[in-house]
């Protein structure tokens, strides 16, 4: 073929292929582009098989029993304070001296009930 400047060369150029996939692809935000109410709700982020992030989050359950073991609500011990109806009399009694006691009241705890005064005549 001979060239002339009538006649340019078209000349085709191989351009690879380029497949782009129709899916949409989800990138995670930063956390700290998270508002601080929510950055605070997740405890650990872990990449699965696919390269995605998973954020863990926190779990009420447990952050609830934490919290009671360590204010002691719902402990043995405030039950046991507060189940007064499987006490004996005697330990009822000694338990109710022994809170006077700290708290600095003299109580006369005994099984007498008030009698009335006897006048003389």
């Amino acid at each position: 073929m001979i060239l002339t400047p009538q006649k340019p060369a078209v000349i085709q150029q191989k351009k690879p292929i380029i497949q782009i996939s129709k899916k949409s692809r989800v990138v995670p935000r930063p956390l700290t582009e998270l508002a601080p109410e929510t950055a605070k709700l997740i405890e650990d982020v872990t990449i699965d098989s696919k390269g995605r992030a998973v954020p863990k989050l926190y779990s009420k359950t447990w952050a609830n029993a934490e919290l009671r073991k360590m204010l002691n609500i719902g402990g043995q011990k405030e039950r046991e304070q507060i189940d007064v109806s499987r006490l004996s009399d005697a330990e009822l009694i000694q338990q109710l001296a022994d809170q006077a006691k700290e708290l600095g009241i003299d109580i006369d705890l005994n099984y007498t009930f008030a009698q009335p005064k006897k006048t003389d005549e």
